[in-house]
């Protein structure tokens, strides 16, 4: 059809065509293509790609197949360039099928994704490891929970989606390193309740870390072990130094505050939801005096979410800072429902 503007395809079988048999296509109106694969290698991917002849503007791929060549962003930006050169959205999702040890083992050059033709386009390298799978993204930056500017080349960021929690460490953490193998690892999110174990385990193989959010902690009876593990505190204490800055979205106790001041000293900024059914007044009180008797020097921000924000709130929270000479040069203000709090 010449006239075609948008086309979305699905190859999910290696029955569906055979694609040396294809002709080439002149799709001169096609300007959205969106392809899904769980059985196409890159080089048939791209001998496909090659046979259309459009003025693509927007191109989404995803793709579920063991083949390496996907994250080779050398051979993207070629193919890119070659073909579509009025190409204004891209983004790549491809997906590793399952887990196991005989997949093939990337020899490429770390996080390909950060020349300048990535860096023009807004484009970011991305993962996300839900149970056994790993997707890998190449997608446009949004602006995320942190309100700092961070050098294009240190955006790439793990999100642990959903893990089987007694199933760790092996697993994930082979999974991480396997990770590894592709990027540097600068942000990390953790989108499901973690223990204090379990995250210095993780933060033990990420030295490079700059922001960590997580949903919520808990706690074991020792920090000493980790299943069989005899746990790295050292390293991990050393690769939680480097963190900037910290997101706790819920916070169940001050002692969760505590542990995450200690466990990162040189945090900048802190971003945690007020605890249900405490006054914040005696909240934020209780982290100032924390942040006073340690001497928290790094620390300079702090954002707290609570649903019954209001400026009478930070009146009255202005005006117990200045009673009790908890600081005396900061600014407090509130956007919707975040209450921020900046010192020198």
């Amino acid at each position: 059809t010449p006239s075609l503007r948008h086309l979305n395809l699905s190859h999910s079988s290696k029955y569906d065509s055979d694609i040396e048999d294809i002709s080439p296509m002149n799709l001169n109106e096609l300007i959205h293509l969106s392809i899904f694969s769980s059985d196409l290698d890159f080089d048939e991917f791209q001998f496909f790609l090659e046979l259309i002849h459009s003025n693509l503007q927007i191109l989404h791929v995803s793709f579920l197949k063991r083949d390496i060549r996907f994250l080779h962003a050398h051979r993207w930006q070629r193919l890119l360039l070659e073909n579509f050169s009025q190409l204004e959205k891209f983004s790549l999702c491809y997906r590793e099928p399952g887990y196991g040890d005989n997949y093939p083992i990337y020899d490429g050059e770390l996080n390909q994704f950060v020349s300048p033709f990535w860096i023009q386009r807004n484009l970011i390298f991305d993962i996300e490891i839900w149970e056994y799978r790993i997707y890998y993204f190449v997608r446009p930056f949004k602006k995320r929970w942190y309100d700092y500017s961070i050098e294009h080349s240190k955006l790439a960021q793990l999100t642990i989606k959903y893990v089987y929690c007694n199933e760790l460490p092996d697993i994930l953490l082979n999974q991480i390193k396997r990770v590894l193998n592709f990027t540097q690892i600068y942000h990390l999110n953790i989108d499901q309740k973690i223990s204090t174990e379990s995250l210095m385990q993780i933060i033990h193989l990420l030295p490079d870390l700059i922001s960590l959010k997580i949903i919520a902690l808990f706690y074991y009876e020792s920090i000493l072990q980790f299943g069989d593990h005899e746990f790295p505190t050292t390293s991990a204490l050393e690769n939680a130094s480097n963190i900037k800055y910290v997101c706790l979205e819920i916070t169940f106790t001050m002692d969760d505050i505590s542990f995450l001041m200690s466990f990162c000293p040189h945090m900048e900024y802190l971003n945690v939801e007020c605890i249900e059914n405490m006054n914040i007044q005696s909240f934020l009180r209780e982290i100032l005096n924390k942040i006073n008797q340690n001497h928290h020097k790094y620390l300079h921000a702090l954002c707290i979410y609570i649903a019954t924000a209001d400026d009478q709130m930070i009146k009255q929270l202005k005006q117990m800072i200045d009673d009790e000479k908890l600081f005396l040069d900061y600014t407090i203000y509130r956007q919707l429902y975040n209450i921020y709090l900046k010192w020198k």
